[in-house]
Protein backbone atom coordinates (compact mmCIF):
# COMPACT_ATOMS: atom_id res chain seq x y z
CA UNK A 1 0.00 0.00 0.00
CA UNK A 2 1.42 3.45 -1.20
CA UNK A 3 0.41 6.26 1.53
CA UNK A 4 1.10 9.66 0.51
CA UNK A 5 0.74 12.42 2.66
CA UNK A 6 -1.33 15.17 2.98
CA UNK A 7 -0.21 19.11 3.02
CA UNK A 8 -1.98 22.23 3.77
CA UNK A 9 0.32 25.32 3.13
CA UNK A 10 0.05 29.14 2.36
CA UNK A 11 2.39 30.10 0.33
CA UNK A 12 3.18 33.62 -1.29
CA UNK A 13 -0.50 34.59 -1.19
CA UNK A 14 -1.51 31.59 -2.64
CA UNK A 15 -3.86 29.15 -0.26
CA UNK A 16 -2.87 25.35 -1.38
CA UNK A 17 -4.48 22.05 -0.35
CA UNK A 18 -2.49 19.20 -1.54
CA UNK A 19 -4.37 15.94 -0.62
CA UNK A 20 -4.63 12.54 -1.91
CA UNK A 21 -4.59 8.29 -1.66
CA UNK A 22 -6.13 6.74 1.28
CA UNK A 23 -7.28 3.89 3.62
CA UNK A 24 -10.67 2.21 4.99
CA UNK A 25 -11.39 2.59 8.75
CA UNK A 26 -14.67 2.15 10.86
CA UNK A 27 -17.94 3.81 10.96
CA UNK A 28 -18.67 6.95 13.00
CA UNK A 29 -21.94 8.70 13.68
CA UNK A 30 -22.84 11.74 11.72
CA UNK A 31 -19.58 13.91 10.97
CA UNK A 32 -19.54 17.83 10.30
CA UNK A 33 -17.01 17.56 7.41
CA UNK A 34 -17.42 20.94 5.16
CA UNK A 35 -16.25 24.67 6.78
CA UNK A 36 -16.98 26.14 8.63
CA UNK A 37 -16.98 23.17 11.58
CA UNK A 38 -16.87 23.43 15.36
CA UNK A 39 -12.64 22.39 14.68
CA UNK A 40 -12.15 24.70 11.66
CA UNK A 41 -13.66 28.22 11.54
CA UNK A 42 -10.94 30.50 9.32
CA UNK A 43 -12.75 32.37 7.10
CA UNK A 44 -11.60 31.77 3.40
CA UNK A 45 -9.47 34.20 3.07
CA UNK A 46 -7.32 33.18 5.87
CA UNK A 47 -7.84 29.48 5.04
CA UNK A 48 -6.71 26.71 2.79
CA UNK A 49 -10.28 25.14 2.47
CA UNK A 50 -12.80 26.94 1.21
CA UNK A 51 -16.67 26.44 0.26
CA UNK A 52 -17.60 27.10 -3.33
CA UNK A 53 -19.91 29.88 -3.34
CA UNK A 54 -23.61 28.33 -4.96
CA UNK A 55 -25.11 25.10 -5.55
CA UNK A 56 -24.76 25.87 -9.41
CA UNK A 57 -21.18 24.69 -10.04
CA UNK A 58 -19.63 26.34 -13.46
CA UNK A 59 -16.73 24.24 -14.12
CA UNK A 60 -13.54 24.29 -16.78
CA UNK A 61 -11.33 21.47 -17.73
CA UNK A 62 -8.05 22.49 -19.46
CA UNK A 63 -8.29 22.16 -23.61
CA UNK A 64 -4.98 22.95 -24.77
CA UNK A 65 -1.18 24.50 -22.86
CA UNK A 66 0.70 23.16 -19.94
CA UNK A 67 -2.34 21.96 -18.21
CA UNK A 68 -4.16 20.27 -20.76
CA UNK A 69 -6.49 17.45 -19.67
CA UNK A 70 -6.88 15.00 -22.85
CA UNK A 71 -10.34 13.18 -23.38
CA UNK A 72 -9.90 10.03 -21.25
CA UNK A 73 -9.05 12.30 -17.47
CA UNK A 74 -11.92 14.41 -18.68
CA UNK A 75 -13.92 11.41 -19.03
CA UNK A 76 -12.77 9.94 -15.29
CA UNK A 77 -13.79 13.74 -13.93
CA UNK A 78 -17.51 13.43 -15.75
CA UNK A 79 -17.57 9.70 -14.60
CA UNK A 80 -16.86 10.86 -10.81
CA UNK A 81 -19.16 13.35 -10.76
CA UNK A 82 -22.40 11.30 -12.41
CA UNK A 83 -20.97 8.49 -9.91
CA UNK A 84 -20.63 10.38 -6.44
CA UNK A 85 -21.86 14.33 -6.65
CA UNK A 86 -25.09 13.41 -8.30
CA UNK A 87 -26.59 12.62 -5.38
CA UNK A 88 -25.89 16.15 -3.88
CA UNK A 89 -28.04 19.42 -4.55
CA UNK A 90 -24.97 20.50 -6.24
CA UNK A 91 -25.91 21.50 -9.88
CA UNK A 92 -22.86 21.12 -12.21
CA UNK A 93 -22.16 23.10 -15.86
CA UNK A 94 -19.90 22.65 -18.00
CA UNK A 95 -18.09 26.43 -19.14
CA UNK A 96 -16.51 26.18 -22.27
CA UNK A 97 -16.07 29.81 -22.07
CA UNK A 98 -13.83 30.11 -18.97
CA UNK A 99 -13.66 33.79 -17.01
CA UNK A 100 -11.00 34.03 -14.80
CA UNK A 101 -11.16 37.66 -13.10
CA UNK A 102 -14.00 39.86 -12.24
CA UNK A 103 -17.57 38.97 -11.69
CA UNK A 104 -18.79 35.68 -12.48
CA UNK A 105 -16.04 33.86 -12.97
CA UNK A 106 -16.07 30.09 -13.28
CA UNK A 107 -16.50 28.34 -10.34
CA UNK A 108 -13.99 25.41 -10.24
CA UNK A 109 -11.00 25.26 -12.80
CA UNK A 110 -9.47 21.53 -13.44
CA UNK A 111 -6.14 21.29 -14.67
CA UNK A 112 -3.21 18.41 -14.65
CA UNK A 113 0.32 19.55 -14.16
CA UNK A 114 2.82 19.02 -11.24
CA UNK A 115 3.55 22.62 -11.07
CA UNK A 116 3.26 23.41 -7.43
CA UNK A 117 2.83 20.17 -6.26
CA UNK A 118 5.13 19.03 -3.77
CA UNK A 119 7.45 16.00 -4.72
CA UNK A 120 4.95 13.14 -3.22
CA UNK A 121 1.64 15.09 -4.10
CA UNK A 122 -0.28 14.13 -6.86
CA UNK A 123 -2.84 17.05 -6.44
CA UNK A 124 -3.96 19.68 -4.93
CA UNK A 125 -7.24 22.23 -4.62
CA UNK A 126 -6.79 25.97 -3.48
CA UNK A 127 -8.74 29.04 -3.67
CA UNK A 128 -8.03 31.95 -6.32
CA UNK A 129 -10.63 34.50 -4.99
CA UNK A 130 -11.94 34.47 -1.87
CA UNK A 131 -15.17 36.21 -0.95
CA UNK A 132 -14.43 38.80 1.81
CA UNK A 133 -14.05 37.34 5.26
CA UNK A 134 -16.87 34.81 4.56
CA UNK A 135 -16.39 30.97 4.00
CA UNK A 136 -16.55 31.20 0.69
CA UNK A 137 -14.51 31.47 -3.04
CA UNK A 138 -15.42 32.67 -6.08
CA UNK A 139 -13.05 30.37 -7.62
CA UNK A 140 -11.15 27.00 -6.99
CA UNK A 141 -8.65 25.40 -8.74
CA UNK A 142 -7.71 21.72 -9.14
CA UNK A 143 -4.54 20.73 -10.26
CA UNK A 144 -3.80 16.84 -10.45
CA UNK A 145 -0.53 15.42 -11.21
CA UNK A 146 -0.82 14.00 -14.83
CA UNK A 147 0.67 9.73 -15.90
CA UNK A 148 -1.71 8.13 -14.83
CA UNK A 149 -2.76 10.20 -11.23
CA UNK A 150 -6.42 11.05 -12.61
CA UNK A 151 -8.43 8.61 -11.19
CA UNK A 152 -11.83 8.23 -9.63
CA UNK A 153 -10.55 8.25 -5.84
CA UNK A 154 -8.20 11.43 -6.53
CA UNK A 155 -10.81 13.25 -8.18
CA UNK A 156 -13.38 12.72 -5.44
CA UNK A 157 -11.37 13.94 -3.11
CA UNK A 158 -9.99 17.16 -4.98
CA UNK A 159 -13.35 18.17 -5.82
CA UNK A 160 -14.64 17.56 -2.10
CA UNK A 161 -11.97 20.40 -0.59
CA UNK A 162 -13.31 22.13 -3.69
CA UNK A 163 -16.69 22.20 -1.44
CA UNK A 164 -15.22 22.89 1.35
CA UNK A 165 -15.16 18.76 2.74
CA UNK A 166 -12.19 18.77 5.23
CA UNK A 167 -9.91 15.69 6.20
CA UNK A 168 -11.12 13.70 9.69
CA UNK A 169 -8.53 16.11 11.68
CA UNK A 170 -11.05 19.23 10.93
CA UNK A 171 -13.95 17.40 11.05
CA UNK A 172 -16.34 18.23 14.03
CA UNK A 173 -16.29 15.92 16.15
CA UNK A 174 -12.50 14.99 15.07
CA UNK A 175 -12.25 11.58 13.04
CA UNK A 176 -9.20 9.46 12.38
CA UNK A 177 -7.61 10.82 9.28
CA UNK A 178 -8.48 7.22 8.14
CA UNK A 179 -12.15 7.07 9.32
CA UNK A 180 -13.37 5.72 6.27
CA UNK A 181 -16.86 6.10 7.20
CA UNK A 182 -17.43 9.14 7.94
CA UNK A 183 -15.01 10.76 5.22
CA UNK A 184 -15.34 8.82 2.59
CA UNK A 185 -12.97 9.89 -0.29
CA UNK A 186 -11.98 12.39 1.79
CA UNK A 187 -10.05 9.99 3.80
CA UNK A 188 -5.40 10.44 3.50
CA UNK A 189 -4.03 7.12 2.88
CA UNK A 190 -5.27 4.24 0.35
CA UNK A 191 -9.24 4.71 0.00
CA UNK A 192 -12.33 4.05 -2.78
CA UNK A 193 -13.46 6.58 -4.95
CA UNK A 194 -16.74 6.94 -2.25
CA UNK A 195 -18.08 10.25 -1.75
CA UNK A 196 -20.02 8.81 1.18
CA UNK A 197 -23.21 9.48 2.64
CA UNK A 198 -22.34 12.06 5.81
CA UNK A 199 -20.56 14.10 2.87
CA UNK A 200 -23.51 13.79 0.62
CA UNK A 201 -25.60 15.22 3.62
CA UNK A 202 -23.02 17.81 4.33
CA UNK A 203 -22.96 18.95 0.93
CA UNK A 204 -26.85 19.38 0.86
CA UNK A 205 -26.91 21.10 4.15
CA UNK A 206 -24.81 23.72 3.17
CA UNK A 207 -25.83 24.35 -0.24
Amino acid sequence: MKIIRHSTRVRAGLATVACWTLLTGTAAAATDTIVPTLTYQNNCANAAICQTDNADVYYYMDSDGEYELEAEDRSVVVTMFTNEYSPTDLVRHYDDAPVFSGEGETDHVWQEGSTGLDSDAVGMAWCNDPIGTTHECDQHYIRIRGNGYIDASVTCHEMGHAVGLVHGNLAYPTRGMEDHAALGCMVSSDYEANLGTNNVNGINSTY
